[in-house]
């Protein structure tokens, strides 16, 4: 177990490592530029200083929302589907919208856990800017999540668990069965590499302390007609094998809807 944790935790801080950068930016800030992208394709940076004795603040300076605002995408209460979603991410990843930041505080302890929640909420409101505001009724999750309820599936909504590195992986649904349950995360960008790769991260580093579970890479590949590579599902599956993790597309569910159903899959 202990030579595993290590593995993990080397792996993935490499991975890391290699990407973040760290700059004093003034006003007690440092700047950490990540490897993941906005909506237009620039690094997503985060904004860190301490506010209280023990504790830091990470922000995104309001350039989530700014960005969004260029693309025609408004968060407000006028836009009321969109206001929903964008409160139920927050909610989902313990994010507080300050002004037109985005920001959370932790104990300085809690940092690496504080920075991947406010990246995750960060990347899964930039995915609104896919979503038509004029015709959008739901994100992809209460897509997943009605469709679920139609095929009388049982589940439980965002969940998080303490990985084998001591990070925390989350997951957008939990579905208990006869003989485990079946993990999902599920990707609004169909082909976005980091979701991948921190899907493919976040199965490892919790498969050891969830043996029965089955892990499930969701993708939208309904509102993008490029449709999904092979790339994408070969970097989300890597090194795991098919009765530890699966990626599918949700079109995949038409077809195979016992995919998120409470019984275990045949064979």
């Amino acid at each position: 177990m202990t030579e595993l944790k290590q593995l993990l935790e080397n792996s993935y801080y490499t991975w890391l490592k290699k990407e973040l950068v760290f700059s004093e930016v003034g006003n007690q800030y440092v700047s950490i530029s990540t490897p993941f992208v906005d909506t237009n394709y620039d690094n997503i940076n985060l904004y860190a200083r301490f506010v209280n004795q023990g504790e830091i603040e990470l922000s995104d300076f309001g350039n989530t929302i700014f960005d969004l605002s260029e693309t025609g995408i408004t968060i407000d209460k006028r836009s009321k589907t969109i206001w929903r979603i964008f409160n139920q991410i927050l909610n989902d990843f313990g994010v507080t919208k300050v002004d037109e930041a985005l920001t959370i505080t932790a104990p300085v302890s809690r940092f690496p856990i504080a920075k991947t929640r406010l990246l995750q909420a960060i990347m899964r409101v930039n995915d609104l800017v896919y979503l038509n505001k004029e015709t959008v009724t739901a994100s992809f999750n209460e897509v997943v999540s009605n469709f679920m309820h139609t095929q009388k599936v049982l589940f439980n909504r965002s969940v998080e668990i303490t990985n084998l590195a001591g990070s925390n992986s989350h997951f957008d649904f939990a579905i208990p069965t006869a003989n485990g349950e079946k993990l999902v995360k599920t990707v609004s960008r169909p082909n976005d590499i980091n979701a991948a790769k921190i899907f493919n991260y976040d199965v490892k580093a919790t498969a050891e302390l969830r043996k029965d579970a089955l892990f499930i890479y969701l993708a939208d590949d309904l509102s993008h007609k490029k449709g999904i590579t092979s790339e994408t599902f070969g970097t989300a599956l890597k090194d795991l094998d098919d009765k530890t993790a699966v990626a599918a597309g949700f079109s995949d569910l038409q077809r195979e809807n016992d995919l998120l159903s409470n019984l275990p899959l045949a064979g």
